[in-house]
Parts: structure tokens; sequence; C-alpha cells
């Protein structure tokens, strides 16, 4: 029980001095940017998209914008008729082979007045030899870009290259979220700041795995918990702005 109580403290200690980097938007074109948030705590990495909502939207992680079509196997990920999928560049003509284990999870698809804004996220590392693994400090982060002439997945109506840069986000003066009870049993409150309205929470367990991920807001802010297991969990409680993290007991 000690051991296993001390191997708990060192994770949780670990999730403590993770780092936080963020693209920030990245604006491909006029109508269409991207934004990858990497949480250190979490190791999840949060994408949104954005672009008009008739056409079909690419990036491709990590690759030099000048080059054009890739040179094979370079990490993408696309939204078509289809949906959200998570692709690999052939380097060629032809349109990205689907990766056999699709990793990025859809957690929302909002259309207003012809603009999509996509969410979706993802761990950091999936162990998919397809997937790029972001890291959790500072580099340069080159990616290649595509819109189609309709949702329908084919040939690009344009496409390019931009150069942008994972770095450190920098949070002062942070509002506060109060998780109670804590330790909990069979249902967790949280108490939004009065700036804010709502936000993403998901829990996680000290091994990684994902327990539980929804939008709450100041009206609808209780989790379930009597079905969790006894332990501890890692809750991260984001808006477009911060991020905070909480460690939460399930008694």
């Amino acid at each position: 029980m000690k051991k296993i109580t001390f191997i708990l403290t060192l994770l949780i200690s670990s999730f403590g001095f993770a780092q936080n980097v963020s693209t920030g938007v990245v604006t491909l074109t006029s109508d269409f940017s991207v934004q990858f948030d990497v949480n250190g705590t979490t190791n999840v990495v949060t994408m949104t998209m954005v672009g008009p909502d008739n056409v079909w939207l690419a990036v491709a992680l990590n690759t030099s914008a000048g080059n054009s079509m890739g040179s094979g196997g370079e990490d993408a990920i696309i939204y078509h008729s289809g949906g959200l999928s998570d692709r690999n560049l052939t380097g060629g003509q032809n349109a990205p082979n689907t990766d056999s284990s699709q990793d990025w999870t859809l957690v929302s698809n909002d259309v207003i007045s012809g603009e999509r804004t996509i969410v979706a996220t993802r761990a950091r590392s999936t162990g998919d030899t397809n997937d790029f693994t972001f890291p959790t400090s500072t580099t340069a982060f080159p990616m290649l870009w595509a819109k189609g002439s309709s949702l329908n997945l084919g040939y690009h109506g344009s496409r390019g290259g931009a150069s942008s840069t994972l770095g450190t986000e920098t949070i002062a003066a942070l509002p506060e979220f109060n998780v109670y009870p804590n330790p909990t049993l069979r249902e967790l409150n949280i108490e939004f700041p009065a700036s804010v309205q709502k936000a993403q929470v998901a829990v996680y367990s000290v091994l990684g795995s994902l327990v539980f991920q929804a939008e709450l807001d100041q009206w609808n802010s209780k989790i379930n918990t009597s079905e969790w297991s006894t332990g501890v969990f890692i809750m991260n409680i984001s808006t477009s702005d911060f991020s905070q993290t909480k460690r939460i007991i399930k008694q």
C-alpha cells in the first residue's frame, strides 16, 4: 500500500512540473486557421480548426512549408464529408492514406454563419508510427495546409505552408475553479468563477486513461462519480484562455 501511494505521489508531482505549449492561432488563409495546444499535465493535445463549412480542410504536421506535397508519411488531419480523419501523406498526387488507428476524438463541430469550428483531442504520443509526437517544450512547428472546393475529399482548391512555433504558455491572474467534495463518493460539483461561463472538463486516471469528458457551464456543473473506481484522478479544466489541473480522490 505504501509503495502504491508513493508511486501515485510521484505521478502527481511529475504532472505538477509539466509544461504547456501552444501554437496560438495560426492563420493559414483569410478564412482558415488552426491552433494546437499541448497540455503537459495530461499529455493531451487539443486542435481547434476554423474554416469554411462547405469545403474540406486539412493540415499536415511538422513538415516544411517548402515541401508542398510532403515527402511521405507526414501526419495529416482532414475534415471532409466523412468526418474527421487521421491520415498520412503519400508524398505524391494521391489522397493521403487513412491511418488504421483513428486517434483524434471529435469534441465539437459547430457551424455559425458559414464558418465551421472543429475542436478535437488526442494523446500527445499515441504510439502509432504514423502520428507525430507533440513536444512539451518550445520548438519550431511548420505545417502544410489544403482546402477543397467542396466537402468531398478530392483535388485541393488551394494549398500552402505556414511557419509557426509551439511556445510556452504564460498564464497570469487565473480565475479559480472550486471542485468539491474532494474526496468524492457519488458526485463532484464544479464552482465556476464569475468571469467564466463554460469550460471543457476532462478527467484522467493516473495512468492516463480518459474517464470523463464534457463541456460544462455554470448551470450544468455536476459530475456523477459513483461508477468511478476508488483512487486518484487528474481533472483538467480548460477554456480558450487558460487551463487548470485538479487532483481528485474517489473514495
